[in-house]
């Protein structure tokens, strides 16, 4: 009997679902590190071509690519938004919205646990990489590009499931449009040098950026503004052109008399090789008589290089939706610009809906086949000294209980003898020792006011002191 049909004989679908506690489950058969057609060249340099007509490869040399073309802010942010993905919790629900745990140990005894098969794809995508790995991955490819391609490879002989997980690069996939109503008819991953093999639709999960000028392929942050990555190149090569020369201005050598073209070329070239070039910073140029040097590029200062830079690279920080604060820059603050503000504006606008709709990607592309839906927890932090401050501000609320105090300070309900002041309320009405004899009105819908009539009274004309204080 075969590896594969011994474990087979193991495995059944059904028992992860049963209530009782089984013997351990084998783990996925065969070599999973296997998958020669997956992996080949990576990237190149493309000279002479612009972004805004640069195909997927030459985008993501945007990131980490080690080239001139590289630029730094798009990696931070990326670096943020990726991480931020592959760290996020996740878990697994059933579609009544129950949780799945995935062991026996996260699990009631005769609780559900979710197919140790799909558990171990999830946390073990290959045998090179982790679900971080893999997840950090995808998500470069689909902000860079528009496309990020995760590959089913192998299947279960009974149950179909695949056997691996593995991104593929955008820059070797191509799309091969159906016929007869069908969108997709397979995806053509060729890696130079090798033969090109079809992949069925439904062994790709693709996750596609909106593009409404082309149904099969998705657009990512460099198509969509293609001339700010071109200017950050351009600006970046400028300064550093400026400094290499010794941060010192391109000019002319002026003559009192008139000098011939010969004459012209030899002072162009000894002055070239005595003060030009970085080695050649800073030495004291001797002219003779009659010439003199006029610069003719502006200085730093005036060719205002701090200022394009910052415009630059708040560009490209709003395209990806990356607040400064994150990045640890300086920032002007104000109610809506505050650090903790734009934390909040990132995980809750930014971050939970990229994060809803890769879940949704997973589910629909994997986990559904299992009979359970791919749920990612990632909710925004609010820091902690924010929360004493907001947790404070609700103690002072009339008619908030005690256990809801503690709830915001992150603190678990009282318990034993304690137990019964949990629904204590805080701050009853007419003792808030404002020294006046006159007790507060119940204000309006407020519910459970009064807790007690003997602690509130109904105010007539004529009954409140003069200094007595109202509470509204």
């Amino acid at each position: 009997m075969s590896r594969i049909s011994d474990a087979l004989a193991f495995i059944s679908p059904s028992r992860a679902l049963e209530g009782k506690a089984v013997a351990p489950v084998p783990t996925i058969p065969g070599d999973r590190t296997s998958a020669p057609e997956v992996f080949g060249t990576t990237l190149s340099t493309t000279a002479g071509s612009k972004y805004s007509g640069a195909s997927a490869k030459r985008q993501l040399m945007v990131y980490g690519a080690g080239s001139s073309e590289s630029i730094d802010w798009v990696a931070d942010a990326l670096d943020i938004i990726a991480d931020t993905a592959a760290a996020a919790d996740w878990h697994f629900e059933d579609y009544d919205g129950n949780s799945i745990p995935r062991n026996r140990k996260e699990a009631d005894k005769n609780a559900r646990l979710a197919d140790p098969w799909l558990v171990q794809l999830i946390e073990e995508p290959n045998g090179y990489q982790s679900w971080e790995d893999l997840v950090k991955l995808v998500w470069i490819d689909k902000y860079v590009t528009g496309d990020g391609f995760i590959y089913k490879r192998g299947e279960h002989p009974e149950t179909g499931h695949p056997l691996q997980l593995f991104r593929l690069a955008p820059y070797h996939v191509e799309v091969i449009p159906g016929r007869n109503g069908k969108l997709v008819e397979a995806y053509e991953y060729k890696v130079p040098g090798e033969t090109a093999i079809k992949i069925p639709p439904e062994k790709i999960i693709h996750w596609k950026g909106a593009n409404p000028h082309d149904p099969y392929r998705g657009a990512g942050i460099i198509a969509k503004g293609p001339r700010i990555y071109d200017m950050e190149v351009a600006l970046n090569e400028s300064k550093a052109s400026f400094f290499e020369n010794g941060a010192r201005l391109s000019g002319v050598l002026e003559s009192d008399a008139a000098i011939s073209d010969g004459l012209a070329t030899k002072l162009r070239r000894q002055f070239a090789g005595i003060y030009a070039g970085v080695r050649q910073a800073f030495q004291v140029a001797v002219l003779g008589r009659g010439l003199t040097y006029k610069p003719i590029q502006s200085n730093a200062k005036d060719a205002e290089f701090v200022a394009l830079t910052e415009q630059s690279r708040d560009r490209i920080l709003a395209m990806l939706g990356v607040p400064r604060a994150l990045l640890g820059l300086s920032i002007e603050t104000s109610a809506t610009t505050a650090p903790a503000e734009e934390r909040r504006n990132f995980a809750n606008n930014r971050m939970r809906p990229a994060l809803n709709e890769f879940q949704t990607l997973i589910t629909h592309g994997l986990t559904a086949d299992f009979g359970l839906k791919f749920c990612i927890d990632y909710e925004y932090q609010m820091p902690i000294e924010d929360q004493y401050k907001l947790a404070g501000e609700l103690a002072k609320a009339p008619g908030v209980r005690i256990v809801e105090v503690r709830e915001r300070f992150g603190l678990p309900p009282l318990e034993g003898d304690k137990a019964e002041l949990n629904d204590m309320v805080i701050n009853l009405p007419g003792e808030d020792g404002n020294g006046s004899e006159v007790k507060d009105p119940a204000l309006p819908g407020e519910g459970g006011r009064p807790p007690d009539p003997g602690s509130t009274a109904e105010i007539k004309p004529g009954d409140q002191p003069e200094d007595a204080r109202v509470r509204a």
